[in-house]
């Protein structure tokens, strides 16, 4: 099951393991959506009258949008400059072609984008001109999946299978945002509420569960351009019902009630290592918790 947008940092992987924490309330409110992959269980679940969503950044707005079917026709090809021209005003061409959805830098390095766009017009468009500057005998194919395979196979024969990428990233995600137009069937989507909003701005109703999913403190904060962990620490110990996923938070504040292995991407050498991720509450809330963990 794919969960949500396409996001760095995205909980698509262990969205159902999140909810499986926690416990069934009128309310869910996941306050640092992001790319709403949480959210996007809790529709699912059932378990809940009312969900809401809420980031500081538009995110919520493009998982809302593709679910009525805003990109159900989307084909562009958004190039560097084009980019930087739309990012500000277009939440999909910031975050659907932004690298690790920055929003700041493009998606494509500059020795990359000549054949990215050579590939995404004869997947998307039929068209093979650019791409046969790269495989002059390339036939003409039928979508993305048997361009690849070609590519692929060609790879193979002429030894470069090594390093030779012939996938498109952001070909894959536009699927997926695509895929979520299917959500405008359930029932519980007319309970669904999109925010943007600082999380202390944000009204919490009674019977409520209230997910945090906040930036992992001693990492880059990205969008949330810096995020003050002790104003949300003090914050967070004057809720009820809440729930917080990080690595760490001070022990003498908040104790875990569930935690996870995963494996998560090293930005420095691009390897992949193994992280715990844990659901904390605040300890003076413990009574709210089936277990501690």
């Amino acid at each position: 099951m794919k969960y949500g947008l396409p996001y760095k940092g995205s909980k698509n992987a262990i969205a159902k393991w999140v909810l499986d924490q926690l416990p069934s309330a009128d309310v869910f409110v996941d306050l640092f959506a992001g790319g709403c992959a949480v959210t996007h269980a809790a529709l699912l679940n059932g378990r809940y009258r009312r969900v809401i969503c809420n980031d500081i950044n538009d995110a919520p707005k493009l998982f809302t949008d593709a679910i009525h079917g805003k990109y159900r026709n989307e084909k562009r090809w958004i190039s560097r400059d084009e980019f930087h021209k739309l990012k500000d005003t277009d939440p999909y061409v910031r975050l659907c072609w932004s690298f690790a959805n920055n929003g700041k830098n493009y998606l494509y390095g500059k020795n990359k984008e000549g054949y990215k766009r050579a590939y995404h017009y004869a997947a998307v468009f039929g068209d093979f001109t650019g791409l046969r500057q790269y495989y002059p005998d390339m036939p003409d194919l039928n979508g993305r999946l048997e361009i690849r395979r070609w590519i692929m196979d060609w790879a193979k024969r002429n030894g470069r299978i090594r390093g030779h990428h012939a996938y498109d990233e952001r070909l894959q995600s536009l699927e997926r945002l695509q895929s979520l137009e299917s959500l405008e069937r359930l029932q519980s989507l007319q309970s669904l509420e999109r925010l943007q909003s600082d999380y202390q701005q944000v009204e919490i109703p009674d019977n409520s569960v209230v997910y945090c999913d906040i930036p992992y403190y001693g990492t880059d904060c990205g969008s949330y351009g810096g995020f003050d962990h002790e104003r949300f620490w003090d914050w967070a110990e004057r809720q009820k019902n809440i729930y917080i996923s990080e690595y760490w938070m001070p022990e003498d504040r908040f104790v875990p009630i569930a935690a996870k292995s995963k494996m998560i991407l090293s930005t420095s050498d691009g390897a992949s290592r193994k992280a715990v991720e844990k659901i904390f509450i605040p300890i003076n809330n413990t009574h709210h918790a089936n277990t501690i963990f």
